[in-house]
């Protein structure tokens, strides 16, 4: 809280909880208090249960306590709350610092947040360095993925980095990643873990949904369950762009070594997510979007950045970013 969020003892922190996550939500709130007295715990009406009396009730809590910071910690299969505009509205009209922590688990709480988040921000801005005018990724992986991705120069690599000290600033924890809207991309990539809204029912998968692209789309789905495989591809086909590659993404929390089936620890872990459906143009400077956003993370997988190796089986190359760098790439603009 004090790393992340910059807690003081002047602030007011308000954790958003629910019952079945009342228990973890309760140890940031004892964390927080020792940080800033006046922390209060909030506990929602169950979000799967019915979105809008849990929207009502963040906003008459936001209302009631006027908090400095927030703590969203509580069950969203869907992903509803991160997606609501006018929820960041609110937290903006109040210059509330954020963390969302949708699904937190033990592992989450645990090692998730057991990390050093300077350091954290500090490789992931290295790895953004790194990536920044690469024009070609390829990722492989022992269960199946060979697919490369064309990125354009001049499209910005963004990066998370789990820190929110500014009123207004907010985001998921635990974080670390850095991620673009790749031009185009072909081949086969296999998702060990599915985003929202699939993620919660289905985990980490013991065998990964395979999922062929050309021409920046996907094309087919394939899995042994075949009905998850239709589910996927009627997820995605169903919704405008949401066939289309919308991100390439690079976990750069190194304290996380291996998947859980939880998608909020998964996209940090050191390795791939990549997503069908919007593109964050406000981030990425793409220039379409999409209702829908489906995360699909990789399992140890290798990356080449312009033929050098960044990636190596999910753990990077070097532990400095820059070390990466051959000369040719170290006359690259960067940030």
């Amino acid at each position: 809280m004090g790393t992340c969020l910059a807690v003081a003892r002047e602030d007011r922190v308000l954790v958003l909880t629910d019952r079945a996550t009342r228990r973890l939500a309760g140890i940031v709130a004892d964390e927080a208090r020792t940080l800033a007295p006046d922390t209060v715990v909030e506990v929602l009406p169950d979000v799967a249960a019915g979105y809008p009396a849990a929207r009502r009730a963040v906003e008459a809590a936001l209302d009631a306590h006027r908090p400095t910071v927030t703590v969203f910690a509580a069950a969203d299969p869907e992903d509803l709350l991160a997606w609501d505009p006018s929820f960041w509205a609110l937290l903006a009209r109040d210059g509330v610092r954020h963390a969302h922590m949708p699904a937190l688990d033990d592992a989450c709480l645990g090692i998730g947040m057991a990390v050093d988040y300077t350091e954290v921000a500090g490789f992931t801005l290295g790895v953004r360095d790194l990536l920044t005018g690469c024009a070609s990724v390829h990722v492989t992986s022992a269960t199946g993925t060979d697919l490369t991705l064309t990125c354009d120069p001049a499209r910005p690599w963004t990066p998370f980095t789990g820190l929110y000290r500014c009123g207004g600033q907010g985001g998921r924890l635990p974080q670390g990643e850095v991620f673009c809207s790749p031009r185009s991309a072909e081949g086969v990539l296999a998702a060990s873990v599915l985003g929202y809204p699939l993620n919660s029912r289905h985990g980490l998968l013991t065998e990964p949904v395979l999922i062929e692209v050309a021409a920046g789309e996907a094309v087919e789905v394939r899995h042994p369950d075949t009905a998850l495989a239709s589910e996927v591809y009627r997820l995605l086909a169903e919704a405008p762009g949401g066939l289309r590659l919308g991100e390439l993404a690079l976990g750069t929390n190194r304290a996380l070594t291996g998947l859980t089936g939880n998608l909020l620890f998964d996209e940090n872990v050191p390795g791939v997510h990549i997503a069908f459906g919007h593109p964050f143009p406000q981030y990425t400077g793409a220039d379409w979007e999409s209702p829908v956003h489906l995360d699909l993370v990789l399992e140890r997988p290798s990356v080449r950045v312009d033929g050098h190796t960044v990636l190596d089986s999910g753990r990077y190359a070097s532990a400095d970013p820059p070390l990466f760098l051959s000369p040719r790439l170290h006359g690259r603009k960067r940030h």
